[in-house]
């Protein structure tokens, strides 16, 4: 990403926070864009397997040469990977307009980071009538920006604790702010069999139709092996190819199940494990993939968190998993440091071991017995930087593209 881009949005949409605003600006520009309606919008939402499943859905649309735009956050690497169309990430110089089109009514209309990175992809969609928008909820769903649009298929991944300072310290509140993303008369599909009684409530009140799995036949049944999708995200899958009017089903093979790549989550290169598991939840996921797929193996645990995660509540779970957990400092400005994890997981049965760099924990992870495991875990931003670190290293561009090339 040239230094204009990176630079121009690091001056301008990352210098405070702004999650507090009120959406009534945002609203009244969204209106006066006149969006078109694509042939379909998908909506999704939920506490893990938002971006899995909307990166799914966006390559059945281009197997079946569906136009589509796809919007998703946090990026891994580039900023650009939040607004792909046709799979691919926007020009930065497309991207730059956008942002500086919307920013401009940053004071004037109240918009924070989240409202003109949403007003800019859904402007750019718009302008390239796409046949399909893809748009990933960032948090929660009542509040979010996105929930402005009108989509076609709703869905909900799952639900678990994430988030809690805005969404609520409770399944139920937290599932709350997610089911209003649902519509009336329009499909609401939820990826787990337990149904939070808010999802119920919210879909019946509304007269939207809820569509989850049954116990009994939510599994894999065979369909592939160790795969890096959730039963939750399979589930959606189905469901929102059957329910859209393009029925990506014949495409749903299982050739394009064990194909499947999405990097930061699940990665798998040398003995390197890369994992952005950063809740309850997905640490929990983790860790029975791990055993699942490398049973008997040392595992020598890398981790880091952002700075409003519990360190000890993602670091528990491990405990007789690893016996040493290596940290370091000076990764990213978002994620804590050392110092600040020690102090709270002070009552964990682990060895710490602090490094000074990304680069001195990876050459750390490098001198390791080639027959054990070395897992990252922790944040998307760790394991970000952990992926231009190696794309550095081996003389690459820092992209997606030259990730896949890399690992």
């Amino acid at each position: 990403m040239p230094d204009n881009l990176s630079k121009w949005i690091e001056k301008n949409l990352l210098i405070q926070n702004y999650k507090k605003k009120s959406l009534d600006g945002y609203k009244e520009i969204l209106n006066s864009l006149n969006l078109k309606k694509p042939k379909e919008i998908i909506l999704i939402g939920g506490t893990n397997g938002k971006g899995s499943l909307s990166e799914l859905i966006t390559k059945l649309a281009i197997k079946r040469n569906i136009s589509v735009g796809t919007f998703t956050s946090p990026h891994l690497l580039n900023f650009n990977e939040r607004i792909k169309v046709n799979d691919k990430e926007i020009l930065d110089e497309e991207l730059l307009d956008a942002l500086k089109k919307f920013n401009r009514h940053k004071e004037s209309h109240n918009l924070n980071f989240y409202q003109i990175i949403s007003l800019a992809a859904l402007f750019l969609f718009d302008k390239l009538d796409l046949d399909l928008w893809v748009l990933e909820i960032g948090m929660g769903g009542r509040l979010d920006p996105m929930n402005f649009i009108e989509p076609d298929i709703s869905v909900i991944t799952k639900v678990d604790l994430d988030h809690q300072e805005y969404l609520g310290d409770t399944i139920e509140e937290i599932a709350a702010e997610k089911a209003e993303i649902a519509r009336a008369e329009k499909p609401l599909i939820f990826g787990s069999v337990n149904v939070p009684n808010a999802i119920i409530e919210k879909t019946a009140k509304i007269n939207s139709f809820l569509i989850s799995p049954k116990k009994e036949s939510f599994s894999f049944n065979g369909f592939y092996k160790n795969s890096i999708i959730s039963n939750e995200v399979f589930f959606c899958l189905n469901e929102v190819s059957k329910n859209s009017i393009f029925d990506f089903s014949s495409e749903i093979t299982k050739k394009f199940i064990e194909s499947f790549k999405f990097y930061g989550r699940l990665t798998l290169f040398d003995n390197f494990l890369v994992d952005s598991a950063h809740n309850e939840d997905s640490v929990r996921n983790l860790i029975d993939y791990v055993d699942l797929n490398f049973k008997g193996k040392k595992v020598n645990l890398f981790f880091a968190c952002s700075e409003n995660k519990d360190p000890i509540k993602l670091l528990k779970p491990f405990e007789g998993i690893v016996d040493k957990i290596y940290l370091a400092d000076n990764i990213h400005q978002k994620l804590m440091s050392s110092k600040k994890v020690l102090s709270k997981t002070k009552t964990l049965s682990f060895d710490f071991i602090v490094k000074d760099s990304i680069r001195s924990l990876y050459s750390a992870a490098k001198d390791k017995n080639t027959n054990e495991l070395n897992l990252f875990a922790g944040s998307f931003y760790f394991s970000g930087e952990l992926f231009k670190h190696l794309l550095e290293v081996k003389g690459f561009p820092i992209s997606i593209s030259s990730l896949g090339e890399v690992i």
